[in-house]
């Protein structure tokens, strides 16, 4: 009742200030979960930049059910850093003064919710408690676990029973949410650097109103330290698969030699789960070789798994679902073709380019590439690529077309992670693209340093 009556003196306040003939006068004019916050003032949107809406000069905003076609200029004040709002991504939270000109709803300022910059420990859960909330089921327990990184991210390695919604991909994955807004929700992305968990967090909190959000802030790097279970996705192994790179990986079938041989995923050894002390010893000497294990049997596998762990191996992970997943999906299997030795050969994964080449292309700026830096537009004001286009991630889905057809496209960020997810975006839309997996570091004189990960 009493949101109610907020909305009621929202839309009052909005007549009396502009007038009952104005075409905007019956709308929302603050999101409903704004208004804990905020109060209408007559001249002051509050709600999300609507899906693929901007241009060059104007764009729409999303309050509640209701939608705002707002126009902008050069006389507008945009957020420090920003040069127009197609830099702003579909779903952001945003505040839009304005004023009414010639029928028209015309911006005079525009700003938008950056992550938090504090986070309050009581937003955060630790290690060890997401150990024991994992233990639950979900539906009984009521809480949902969301991997907030992207999906070919997701897909190599993530928490079990975890859901993937890139926080970069927001407003294409939002349907995944659970309805009850009194779930608990924990987040987790790449560490405590890491800004989309707490992006995330305040989408979540600040603009849909859910009661019950934590961030694990560790994230996914910590997760792997812990020795408990580490699921990859078949279409990761899959995809691998499909593009020649087969020794990118050691796949290895833990069921009976009978088993094993009678049916399996093409490309595995058979090193029964009996023996791993057989195992451990035939596997890479490189210590961060991707080993991903199989069975019919999780527990089997995960078991498998934490005894390469306390043996050093950092990057293994058990295939969620088992054979029996794998089948589930459509995916080839072979019978009596098994690998009769362990090979491993570390290789770029598909889609990523290596710093060398990366350098080269910047260098000489070929015809036929095209250097896309995806860092939000502060980020970009520290440092350049010179020749490079500037389309934050998380407009990307949108913006995609601006990018030539004819042209491979060459996607970074800052750390990597984003250049990931951007080349998620352009597979999908069928764009020819690779992704620098690397660090950057910016000098004050605007030159830059790439260190490979």
């Amino acid at each position: 009742m009493k949101m109610n009556l907020q909305r009621g003196t929202l839309l009052l306040t909005a007549m009396l200030l502009v007038g009952p003939t104005s075409a905007f006068a019956v709308k929302s004019m603050v999101a409903e979960n704004c208004l804990g916050c905020h109060q209408a003032d007559g001249s002051t949107l509050r709600g999300f930049m609507k899906a693929g809406s901007q241009t060059d000069r104007s764009f729409a905003v999303q309050v509640d059910n209701d939608v705002w076609d707002v126009s902008y200029d050069s006389s507008t004040k945009l957020a420090k850093n920003l040069s127009t709002a197609k830099e702003l991504a579909d779903g952001k939270l945003i505040m839009v003064k304005f004023r009414e000109e010639g029928g028209k709803t015309v911006a005079t300022e525009l700003s938008y919710k950056t992550p938090r910059s504090f986070s309050d420990p009581s937003h955060v859960i630790e290690a060890s408690e997401l150990v024991e909330l994992l233990k639950k089921d979900p539906a009984k327990a009521n809480y949902a676990l969301l991997d907030v990184r992207g999906v070919s991210y997701f897909e190599e390695g993530h928490l079990p029973g975890a859901i993937v919604i890139p926080n970069y991909r927001f407003d294409k994955y939002k349907d995944r949410l659970p309805k009850d807004k009194n779930t608990l929700i924990v987040t987790y992305c790449n560490g405590y650097t890491c800004s989309m968990s707490p992006n995330f967090y305040r989408v979540l909190t600040e603009g849909y109103g859910y009661k019950n959000v934590k961030m694990f802030a560790s994230g996914f790097p910590a997760w792997r330290t812990t020795g408990e279970a580490v699921h990859t996705e078949p279409e990761f192994v899959k995809y691998v698969m499909d593009s020649g790179q087969k020794d990118a990986y050691v796949l290895v079938d833990l069921r009976s030699a009978d088993k094993a041989k009678a049916e399996h995923i093409p490309g595995a050894v058979n090193l029964p789960a009996a023996d791993m002390k057989a195992a451990w010893e035939v596997m890479p000497a490189d210590k961060k070789a991707r080993i991903i294990l199989y069975s019919d049997n999780m527990a089997e596998a995960e078991k498998a798994m934490r005894t390469l762990r306390v043996n050093a191996y950092d990057v293994v992970s058990v295939l969620a679902g088992g054979i029996q997943n794998w089948k589930a999906k459509g995916y080839p299997v072979a019978s009596d073709q098994l690998q009769a030795e362990v090979k491993y050969k570390k290789q770029l994964l598909p889609g990523q380019i290596s710093v060398d080449e990366f350098k080269a292309i910047v260098k000489d700026m070929p015809a036929d590439k095209v250097v896309v830096d995806l860092r939000r537009p502060d980020e970009r004001a520290k440092g350049k690529i010179a020749g490079s286009i500037s389309i934050p991630v998380d407009t990307l889905d949108t913006r995609w077309t601006e990018l030539p057809k004819d042209k491979e496209i060459i996607v970074h960020c800052q750390a990597g992670p984003r250049a990931s997810v951007g080349f998620d975006v352009l597979k999908e839309h069928g764009v020819k693209a690779r992704y620098l997996f690397a660090a950057f570091k910016w000098n004050k004189d605007g030159t830059y340093e790439i260190k490979a990960k």
